[in-house]
């Protein structure tokens, strides 16, 4: 072997120990491993003589790894290995070993509770109760679906179908959530993601779907949606005030003489002394008049006394667009300097009459 190629080894070996001291300084390495090849080819000269496998020559089995040689001349130096750099983990990545290491605790946390009798005991019961969770599944995806698509079939038909179709669909719905409760459809990984959104989305809207069919049927039951049969008569409606004739109130009243002349300032009572009066709103309101655009506010006449009179016929008045409330009067009071009138009379003179035989004249 000669010394060219032994150097050539020593060198190499040099070499690789420098590139495992690449987190130094260039000062640090040439420090750590000055005069390195010399001190290589040195110990090669060891009367144990280089370790060679016929023209090869393996320095690692005489000094060891490289990076074994670079740690002992760091540690030798008392300089620390470089810590590496964190990794930089996926935003994901991140958010599932998180969930993973939460439930994992979780798990960890539960497991006292899950071994007991008690617990194996409500295990089982929840695991018997599972096809009534499969129906009730169906059910409220039948509604949300019927809910979004609003169709017009009524809200109780939403809940609970009246019709055959309403019921079709609503089997339909059920019986396929009683074949994926059973099975169907878990063999791939994208059909268990899709049946987990499912149960997520059922059990959170589980509570609020029956609460709305409760407030449904308050509402149908307080609106009377449902017949209440009464075999009792109900009382006859009170009489209201007013003159009525053939059933149709009247606002106004018009006398008129036996030489058929119309008159004013008439008084009307009944037979008990009592004012005859066609109006109750006090002026408030305005009346539709046969013949009038617009609507007429009637007013009161006074007596000596200064009282209003309602029953002084006929009632004058103004179109309402020429009275309002002013100052602390109850009644509207005309305005722009109107004064009230008599409205248009049916007729101008009405047909005379003849007293009857016997009659005493007046």
């Amino acid at each position: 072997m000669t010394a060219a190629v032994l150097l050539d080894h020593v060198r190499a070996y040099a070499a690789e120990v420098r590139s495992h001291l690449a987190g130094l300084s260039a000062e640090q390495v040439e420090d750590l491993t000055d005069g390195l090849e010399a001190d290589l080819a040195e110990a090669l000269e060891d009367p144990r003589g280089p370790v060679a496998t016929g023209e090869i020559i393996d320095l690692t089995q005489r000094f060891g790894p490289a990076a074994e040689y670079a740690a002992e001349l760091r540690s030798a130096a008392g300089i620390e290995p470089p810590r590496p750099a964190p990794r930089r983990r996926p935003v994901r990545e991140s958010v599932v070993g998180l969930g993973a290491e939460l439930i994992g605790r979780a798990s960890a946390s539960a497991q006292p509770l899950r071994s007991s009798p008690v617990w194996r005991s409500v295990a089982a019961f929840v695991v018997a109760l599972q096809p009534l969770w499969w129906v009730l599944r169906g059910w409220v995806l039948f509604t949300v679906v019927l809910g979004w698509a609003r169709v017009p079939w009524g809200i109780e038909q939403r809940f609970v179908p009246r019709t055959v179709g309403t019921w079709l669909v609503l089997g339909v719905f059920v019986l396929a959530s009683v074949q994926v409760g059973r099975g169907l459809g878990h063999g791939h990984r994208w059909s268990r993601r899709a049946l987990m959104a499912v149960n997520m989305v059922a059990v959170v809207l589980v509570v609020p779907t029956i609460s709305s069919l409760g407030s449904a049927v308050h509402e149908r039951l307080a609106a009377g949606g449902y017949p209440v049969y009464i075999e009792n008569q109900a009382p006859p409606a009170a009489p209201k005030n007013g003159v009525f004739v053939d059933g149709q109130q009247v606002s106004n009243l018009f006398v008129y003489d036996a030489a058929g002349n119309p008159l004013t300032q008439v008084q009307v009572f009944d037979d008990r002394g009592r004012p005859v009066r066609t109006t109750y709103d006090n002026g408030s309101l305005g009346w539709e008049l046969p013949g009038v655009a617009g609507t007429w506010t009637f007013l009161p006449s006074q007596d000596a006394d200064g009282r209003n009179r309602w029953n002084v016929y006929p009632l004058s008045g103004l179109p309402s667009d020429q009275v309002s409330y002013t100052g602390d009067s109850p009644l509207p009071q005309p305005t722009g300097g109107a004064s009230p009138r008599v409205p248009p009379q049916p007729f101008a003179k009405a047909p005379a009459t003849v007293p009857a035989a016997g009659t005493p004249t007046p």
